[in-house]
Parts: structure tokens; sequence; C-alpha cells
């Protein structure tokens, strides 16, 4: 049976609940122990799971930032033959051909922009995960409903 419950009166940051599970008094050292482990593990379980969790935004970044890179050289290409080697190589309706650019331009600056969001994601996502336990009570600080008793 555990020793301390979630009470709405207690604040949800987790090591409360660690550091109370270790002051509270055991009728013997196993019972200390069984209870200390169980709260420990309840509390990096959840840590475990946002951690899986950053794990699969990380990845479906990366993801996201390759399709970008790759369609930027799209773009970088469209713009070399479809603007540059037009202007080079022969007489063309310079209207059209700033109008094409234009239109590439702004491609290639949504990607950019694309780009500096997905930096600022990876940046966010770098800070949590180099201390996944903070990451945690910080969420449940800022979120109580996200804790549950352990």
């Amino acid at each position: 049976m555990p020793v301390f419950d979630y009470s709405p009166a207690i604040a949800a940051d987790p090591e409360i609940f660690r550091i109370h599970a270790r002051e509270e008094a055991y009728p013997n050292q196993t019972a200390e122990k069984a209870e200390v482990k169980r709260v420990d593990d309840a509390v990096f379980d959840r840590v475990r799971m946002l951690e899986n969790a950053l794990v699969k935004s990380s990845e479906s970044l990366i993801e996201r930032g390759k399709e970008l890179t790759e369609g930027s050289a799209d773009v970088e290409q469209q713009l070399r033959e479809q603007v540059k080697y037009q202007l080079d190589y022969s007489s063309v309706d310079l209207k059209l051909a700033a109008e094409q650019y234009s239109k590439l331009q702004s491609q290639a600056q949504q990607r950019i922009d694309a780009l500096e969001r997905l930096a600022r994601e990876a940046e966010w996502l770098a800070d949590r995960a180099e201390d996944p336990y903070m990451a945690y009570r910080k969420l449940v600080i800022a979120y109580p409903a996200l804790s549950k008793k352990y």
C-alpha cells in the first residue's frame, strides 16, 4: 500500500513525492526500500515516457529537415535553369524572368524560414533532452493535471 498518495494540496513536483518517500517512517528497512523503489520507479517511468516523446519528436524533426533541404536543392536548381541560364544564353522576356525569379525566391525564403523554425525546435528539444528529469518536473509543475499519484 502506498505511503504517500497524490493530494491537490501537495505540489505536483515529483521531487516532493520522492523526498517524502525517503523521509517517511517505516516499520522496517525492507518496507522503506520497497516504497522508495516504488515511488522512484513510478516517477522515472513517467520520465522515460517524456524521453521517448522527445526521441520521437527529434526523429520527426530530422525527417522534416531532410525533406526541406532536399526540396531546397530543387528550388536552387530551378533558379539556375529557369532564370540564370535563360538570362545568360538567350534573349528572354525580362518581365517573365523577374516573375519566375520572384516565385522561386519566395519558395526559397519559405524553406529558409521553415529551417529556422526547425532549428529553434531542435534547440528546445535538446534543452529538454539534456536533463529529462528536470524537464518532467517543470512540465508537471506547470501542468499539475499531468501528475497522478505515485
